[in-house]
């Protein structure tokens, strides 16, 4: 998969009384996200998951491979809500304080119809976090930047 860069631009503060909203909790939840948390935290899943691609690993194995790249991916919405972020309106909010932002760096890939983000981040006391999540089906990413310490990723609906 080839990754781009993407230009993360400073976003002013949200004036238009959107109101902030959780992603994987309470009664305004979507159960495909709740649904997409839960697998994606099941670790014997993940072995019976790794124990059948090495099964299948003499029939088309790069097949195989892409699929499980992609299936492995969690969501942008699972991500982001994992890692203390919200929604705001149509875009999603990682809270990113700590970070050193000249050290933050987004790209973005696509394998067929599925975008792809890769989020690289590097903190103040040397720590690390590195996150590869899929985007909504049918959302492109608009525009991303700062407001504050919060990265904002702002979606476009097709």
């Amino acid at each position: 998969m080839d990754w781009t860069n993407i230009e993360l631009v400073s976003i002013p503060e949200n004036d238009d009384g959107v109101e902030s909203t959780p992603i994987l909790a309470g009664l305004s939840a979507n159960p495909s996200d709740l649904h997409d948390a839960f697998l994606s935290d099941l670790p014997h899943l993940q072995e019976i998951q790794i124990a059948h691609a090495t099964h299948l690993a003499t029939v088309g194995e790069e097949a195989e491979t892409h699929y499980s790249m992609l299936t492995g991916l969690k969501t942008a919405e699972v991500a982001i809500a994992t890692l203390g972020g919200f929604r705001e309106g149509n875009a999603l909010v990682l809270p990113l304080q700590g970070a050193i932002q000249d050290r933050v760096q987004l790209e973005i890939g696509s394998q067929g119809e599925t975008t792809v983000l890769r989020l690289h981040a590097e903190g103040e006391k040397g720590e690390s976090l590195s996150q590869t999540f899929t985007l909504p089906a049918g959302c492109q990413l608009a525009q991303a930047g700062w407001r504050g310490n919060n990265l904002i990723l702002e979606l476009n609906q097709d």
